[in-house]
């Protein structure tokens, strides 16, 4: 707040007749009860005649705004909509076949942990998914991918029966396999209660946006799902055995330093492109990692895409500022700001991306994202909380005695 006192009192050259003072105290008073304290010129009035009483008066204002805003961000808790869990059997199936998570270690993961972080930073719900490579493992059959699917969705219904208030988790379908797929989302969002599905942007090569994916959409749009897409390796990008070795052999990025930000940018493209987001309105998305370079770049794809479309610039903007995207890794003085000016405030949710993710760059993101909105207290609840809490509704309600009703 600029100091009110400044330009009257540089104006001012004599000083006021105290005893003229007393025919502006009723006036003052009353014009001031009447329209508040939000008008300039009104306290350059008061602040004029009655200076003392306007500093204190004004001061002790400053100290209730102050202390208002500092209650209402010590009662903020987050929904992280990007955090994985690594079921122990899953772990186990990933490090028998030597395989990680684009070029990243897969980490161990345990509730306790998790939970530890989350308390740290006042995240109330945390909603799981298991990260690439999915369930679709190299050599394995339909069959045994369907059943790590399961698998991995009844561990997830497990951590939201036991952590009620705590976790919840996207169902983990089995794609490019759409019957398996179908078959499973209808069971996890039916009887396991899943928040909504997770895909990968590829699913071996294959892009979302396929008309061969149709049929899945279809099912996922008659209940309104809520679709969560993270990054994969790049088809045919260089395998993460190469990557090994300490980063002594390094030649090129591993998968998810790079290409995990093209992955989720190009499925954007291409769902947008064959009119996913337009033929099933009810579908919800949100974009891992601030959707890639979605924000940046949305505007030169939608001017290319009206080439090979026909579809007007504007329309496609549009399509591409339906999509969500999360604050995952991506809370930089540089990406947070083009993120919301692209996508809005109102399109962005909390991610923390733990734990692939280290705690300390966890830790770093989140201070970031809290520095950037900390005059902005209306956007950091929307993105901290409102959104997420707006976009899942009744799929994260268990009774909470923290938060409901604060944001």
């Amino acid at each position: 707040m600029a100091n009110p006192t400044q330009a009257p009192r540089s104006q001012h050259v004599g000083p006021v007749n105290s005893g003229h003072r007393i025919h502006y105290i009723l006036p003052a008073i009353i014009i001031l009860t009447a329209f508040g304290w939000n008008y300039a010129y009104l306290r350059v009035i008061f602040s004029r005649y009655f200076p003392i009483i306007y500093l204190r008066t004004s001061n002790q204002q400053i100290l209730q705004e102050v202390q208002e805003f500092d209650a209402a961000a010590a009662t903020l808790w987050r929904i992280d909509t990007h955090a994985h869990f690594i079921p122990p059997f899953y772990y186990e199936v990933l490090r028998r076949m030597g395989l990680d998570s684009g070029g990243r270690a897969v980490p161990e993961w345990n509730a306790e942990d998790h939970l530890a972080l989350m308390d740290k930073l006042r995240i109330e719900t945390a909603i799981l998914s298991i990260s690439t490579p999915g369930a679709r493992l190299p050599g394995h059959t339909l069959q045994e991918a369907r059943t790590l699917a399961r698998e991995v969705n009844n561990y997830g219904h497990m951590m939201s029966i036991t952590y009620p208030d705590r976790f919840k988790f996207y169902a983990t379908l089995v794609l490019p396999d759409v019957e398996g797929s179908i078959e499973e989302a209808i069971h996890a969002l039916d009887t396991l209660q899943a928040a909504g599905v997770a895909l990968l942007a590829n699913s071996e090569g294959q892009y979302l946006g396929r008309p061969e994916f149709d049929p899945l959409m279809e099912v996922l749009n008659s209940r309104g799902a809520i679709i969560f897409v993270h990054p994969s390796s790049l088809p045919d990008c260089t395998s993460a055995s190469e990557h090994e070795g300490g980063g002594k052999n390094l030649k090129v990025p591993p998968p998810f330093v790079v290409d995990f930000l093209l992955d989720t940018t190009r499925a954007a493209g291409n769902l947008v492109m064959n009119n996913v987001t337009g033929r099933y309105p009810n579908l919800r998305w949100t974009l891992a990692h601030s959707g890639g370079f979605l924000p940046f770049a949305a505007y030169r794809m939608a001017g290319a895409l009206s080439l090979v479309t026909r579809v007007p610039v504007e329309s496609l903007v549009a399509e591409f500022q339906k999509f969500y995207a999360d604050t995952a890794l991506s809370s930089s003085h540089s990406a947070l700001p083009s993120t919301i000016a692209f996508l809005t405030s109102e399109h962005i949710t909390f991610g923390s991306d733990f734990p692939f993710a280290p705690n300390t760059v966890i830790e770093k993101e989140t201070a970031q994202l809290d520095t950037f909105l900390v005059n902005l207290l209306d956007q950091k609840n929307q993105i901290n909380y409102g959104n997420a809490d707006r976009l899942f509704g009744n799929r994260l309600t268990t009774e909470s005695t923290r938060l409901n009703g604060e944001v």
